[in-house]
C-alpha cells in the first residue's frame, strides 16, 4: 500500500509540474488573453494562408509568421509582431503592431494607433489612426484622416488626400 502511495503523489507531483493536473498552474506555456477570444498572449504562433483565404490575427505580444500569400489579413490585437508575404487586403484595427513583408500588399487599411507597416509594394494606404508609420519602395494612393502619421515611399505616390494634423506623406 505504502508504495500505491508514493507512486500516486510522484505522478500527481510530475502533472502539477507539467501544468496537467490544474490548469494554469506548474508549466503551462500556452497563455491566453483575458478578453475571452482564446487568442494567444506571449509566444509565437504559425499561421497558414492554405487553410483560409482570410486570416484573423488576435491577442496581444504576440509574433505570427504568415506563411503563403493571403487574400485577406485582419490585425485586431496589441503589440503584435507580424511577418508575411503578400496580400490583397490587410486592416490593421489593433493598436501597437509591427507588420512587416518583403512582398506586395493591395490595399492597407489602419484604423488603430501607433502601428508600423513596411512593405516592398503598397497599392493603397488608407490611415484613420493616429501616430502610425508605413514605408514601402512603391506606394499607390494615399488617404490619411487621422494624426501624426508618416507615409516613406520611394516614388511620389498619387493621389494623396490629407488631414488631420502633423501628417507626413514623403519620398525618400
Amino acid at each position: 500500500m505504502k508504495t500505491y502511495l508514493k507512486t500516486a503523489a510522484a505522478l500527481a507531483g510530475v502533472l502539477l509540474l507539467a501544468g496537467c493536473a490544474f490548469p494554469g498552474a506548474g508549466g503551462s506555456r500556452d497563455a491566453r488573453d483575458s478578453s475571452g477570444t482564446g487568442a494567444p498572449m506571449g509566444g509565437r504562433e504559425q499561421v497558414s494562408c492554405t487553410d483560409s483565404a482570410s486570416v484573423t490575427l488576435d491577442g496581444r505580444d504576440v509574433r505570427y509568421d504568415v506563411a503563403g500569400d493571403c487574400a485577406e489579413v485582419v490585425v485586431r490585437g496589441d503589440d503584435l509582431d507580424v511577418r508575411m508575404g503578400a496580400t490583397t487586403s490587410l486592416s490593421i484595427e489593433g493598436r501597437d503592431n509591427d507588420v512587416e513583408s518583403s512582398s506586395e500588399f493591395g490595399a492597407v487599411t489602419i484604423k488603430g494607433d501607433d502601428n508600423d507597416v513596411e512593405a516592398r509594394t503598397i497599392a493603397s494606404i488608407s490611415i484613420a489612426g493616429n501616430d502610425n508609420s508605413v514605408e514601402a519602395d512603391t506606394v499607390g494612393s494615399v488617404e490619411i484622416a487621422g494624426n501624426d502619421n508618416d507615409v516613406e515611399a520611394g516614388n511620389d505616390p498619387q493621389p494623396v488626400r490629407v488631414s488631420g494634423e502633423g501628417n507626413r506623406v514623403e519620398r525618400r
